[in-house]
Order: C-alpha cells, then structure tokens, then sequence
C-alpha cells in the first residue's frame, strides 16, 4: 500500500442516487479533434468590447474585494427593473455564479425529500439531476414530438398531485427553441392558481427571440414565480458566470442567499461590476445583433439539412436550437455516434427526455461555412 493512501471505500451519499454526467457533455468528451460542434449550448459570438473594456477597467483601476452575498445594489436594482410589473426590490434579487447556480439554489431552499417537481420532457438535464440532489422528484409533462414539441395543457394538469412543491417552465426552450405563448402562460397560471405550487421560470433564452416580439414572463401571469435568467446567453458571457435569482417571495429568495452565500460567498465582482453595462443602448444593439445572426444561421441550417440530408428539423422561435428528425435513421443515439466517428458532434434527443427520441438538437453557434461543413460531413456519414 502507498504510503498515505486510505483504505476508506467512498460511498456516495443518496441525494446523488442516479445523478451522473449528462448525455451532452459524454459526447462532447469522446468528440475527435477538429470537430464541427452542433452539440453544445454555447454562443461562438465573442462578448461585446464594451464588457470586456470595462472588466479590464475595473481590474486594473479598482479594488475588486467581496460584494455583499446578494450582489452589488445597483446590479439588483438594473435585474429588477427588468421585472416592472412585479415592483421588485432589491432584496427580491439574488446575483449568482450563472443561472443554473439560481436553479440549484431555488431547489435547495424549496424541496424537502420526496417533494415532486414538474418539468418538461424534453428539458435541459440539469433539471432532474439539480431535483434530485435537492432531494426532490422529477415529473415529466410531455411537450408532444407530434405537434412540433407545443406545450399541452391538459398533460400539465394532469400531472398535479398533492406531492407537487414546483413546476419549471422555460422559454425560449432548450432544446426545442418553442416560445410558450401568452395563451399557455395564461394557462399554466389558471392550472397553478390556488394551489400553492411554485412556477419556477427558467428565461436565460428570453433575449434571444425570432419571433418579433419579446416572450412574456410566466411572473406576469402567475404570482409565486421564482424567475431564474442571466447575461451568459444573450450577450455571449457564459464563461463570465453572470445570473440571478428574482421574486415576489422574499423568504424563498433569502433561503436561497443563504444557500448561495455558503456555496459561492459572491458573484466575482469584476463580473458584477462589467456587467451593469449590460442594460445600456450598447448592450440592446448588441443583443439586437445577436438575435439577428442566429435567426439567419437557423434558417441557413434548416435549408442546409433539408436539401442536404432530406430530413426536417424545427423551426426555432427563439434559442438557438433546432430539432432534427432522425426517425427514418434508426436510434438516435446510434446516428449521433455515426455522425461523432465523423467529426460532427450532435446530441441525442434522449439525453433530453423520452419524447425527442429520435431526434437530434443541433447548435447552430457556428457561422454559414462551419454549418455547411458540418452538414457535409453528415452527408458523407449517411452516403448521401
């Protein structure tokens, strides 16, 4: 036995029962060199000069010591001014190290054991696994593959039972790229009222929109919404682990400061104080810009795949996903691995939930020539 080394056998504590790494973070580890990524979720479009003249700013000009758990005042007060219709105050916002940091935290101060959470299938994994480290149940309600993965009133309400603490929604979504509209949010209210199930609103996509006009926040529609959302996606900052936490429900937002204080004491406050330029005339232009390349890069795809490949994919509302049917093809998983061995990497729609099997998600956070070479690929992949 090597000096110093335990014969301790480490046994994993139950709140991580099933908890494992996602699908999509499997295949992007096996993924071969020089690659064309379709599978993660993350914008290619550098962060705005503006941010990162200022983060450099405050780095070489300011002391940059702890900011208060919460965050710094005037940083709450621009996230709550985004939220006018809730009147928010500054002690209703929790800044925290990226968005999903604020889903954990959310779960963490809502759920005791056993308590049943509604999400939909198909989601963003973290979702499940943050629940069940949390303690919690994931429910499924199904976003039917048939009617383009539309959300279902009557599949949501039937999932309600006693044992329900929460249900999430997000919009736009990951994967699909579907908005719920005014109508679903309308209601999801009308199915939560008076029962005392927090709506856990999941709107880091909500800058990122094709659809004209900006989605509608589920807070407008229901009271006990806990709102989780974020910089990293619409202005290109997912290294810079910028997000928040916002409510009407100041004990569950102050569980959660509690729970983010222990686990991360603060947000990095280069980050926070960069970041206050992120409502500016600069920053709208720039998400503004944004939405407008990836619009261009969807459809690019969409046709791409279509004419390339013959097969048909979603057509994105918002995000920047879409959902490629690969039905014809045989397993998903087993045309994603085909399409890995060439040098494309995608994600198999069951890393999502049952209802996208056999689908895949493709990212289209590339430009027009990486897409185009990555569908090339594709093609060589199937022998078409």
């Amino acid at each position: 036995m090597i000096a110093g080394e335990s014969k301790r056998v480490y046994v994993r504590p139950e709140r991580l029962s099933g908890v494992q790494p996602t699908l999509i973070r499997q295949i992007f580890e096996r993924a071969l060199p020089d690659s064309i990524n379709f599978g993660l979720g993350e914008p290619d479009l550098p962060t705005p000069d503006f941010i990162r003249e200022e983060a450099a700013r405050v780095t070489i000009g300011e002391q940059n010591g702890y900011t208060s758990h919460a965050g710094l005042p005037a940083l709450r007060a621009k996230i709550a001014e985004q939220y006018p219709h809730l009147g928010l105050g500054t002690d209703q916002v929790c800044v925290t190290v990226g968005s999903q940091e604020s889903m954990t935290a959310a779960f963490l101060a809502l759920l005791n054991k056993g308590d049943e959470v509604l999400i939909p299938d198909p989601s963003f994994p973290a979702y499940e696994n943050c629940i069940k480290i949390s303690g919690g149940v994931p429910v499924t309600y199904r976003m039917p593959a048939d009617t383009g993965f539309s959300f279902d009133a009557d599949e949501f309400r039937s999932k309600i039972t006693p044992k329900t603490k929460a249900a999430v929604v997000i919009s736009p979504s990951n994967p699909t790229g579907r908005i719920l509209t005014t109508q679903n949010l309308k209601d999801i209210a009308e199915a939560l009222e008076g029962t005392g199930i927090y709506l856990i609103s999941d709107e880091i996509y909500s800058d990122l929109y094709f659809t004209g006009e900006k989605p509608r926040s589920a807070s407008e529609f229901y009271e006990d919404t806990l709102i989780v959302s974020g910089l990293s996606k619409s202005l290109s900052m997912t290294g810079w682990r910028i997000g928040w936490l916002a409510g009407r429900q100041t004990d569950v937002i102050k569980a959660a400061l509690t729970i983010h204080g222990f686990l991360t004491v603060c947000t990095s406050t280069i980050t926070q104080k960069a970041s206050l330029l992120g409502w500016t005339e600069q920053a709208e232009k720039a998400k503004a810009d944004a939405r407008e390349i990836y619009r261009r890069r969807g459809q690019f795809l969409i046709e791409q795949l279509n004419s390339e490949l013959g097969l048909s994919a979603t057509d994105p509302e918002g995000a920047f996903y879409t959902m490629l049917d690969v039905r014809e093809l045989g397993d998903d998983l087993e045309v994603a691995e085909k399409f890995l061995q060439n040098r494309v990497i995608t994600v198999p729609g069951r890393a999502f939930g049952p209802e996208a099997r056999g689908f895949l998600r493709i990212s289209f956070c590339n430009n027009e020539e990486k897409i185009a070479e990555g569908v090339s690929r594709m093609k060589t992949a199937l022998g078409r």
